[in-house]
């Protein structure tokens, strides 16, 4: 998958969780989670900057994922109101984020090595090439869309004349 549709796939996967954050903590801290997983979309695509690394290497498996949630977790807790339970949902957002990732890589048919070093174990799909337009585009249409609604149906639209 290249970066929109990755940047619609987490879109996708964040909406549903749009009520459930506005409910528990605050729509603000909805639209940091919405914005934390739109912004980590494509973080582990750059081992395409980093000469020594190969793509789809050590920032395409879990342990990058649980690296980021934890740089992500203490990112949240300094900007929200900090408990614990707000660097666990920095957390379990930037986490997953790198794991939708590697799910949207997992479908292309260079596929992954989601536990190296640790393991040569290959996942692969091969359902469509990253590089396909229209699957891309799809996703991140159907991704932003999806969220816009989550937060408009959540939070109500806001009013344009005062």
């Amino acid at each position: 998958m290249h970066r929109g549709g990755h940047i619609g796939f987490n879109a996708l996967l964040y909406a549903p969780f749009v009520p459930l954050v506005s409910r528990y903590w605050s729509v603000e801290v909805a639209l940091l989670g919405a914005a934390l997983a739109l912004g980590v979309a494509n973080l582990p695509d750059i081992d395409e900057f980093l000469p020594r690394l190969p793509h789809r290497g050590p920032t395409h498996t879990v342990w990058f994922a649980v690296f980021i949630g934890v740089v992500t977790g203490g990112a949240t807790a300094l900007v929200a109101p900090s408990t614990p339970r707000t660097f666990q949902f920095g957390f379990v957002v930037g986490a997953c984020s790198v794991l939708a990732h590697l799910a949207g890589d997992v479908v292309t048919p260079m596929g992954i090595s989601p536990f190296a070093p640790l393991s040569r174990y290959h996942v692969t799909l091969n359902w469509f090439k990253s590089r396909d337009d229209r699957i891309n585009r799809v996703f991140l249409l159907v991704g932003l869309s999806a969220l816009a609604a989550s937060l408009v149906l959540t939070n109500g639209l806001p009013t344009l004349f005062g």
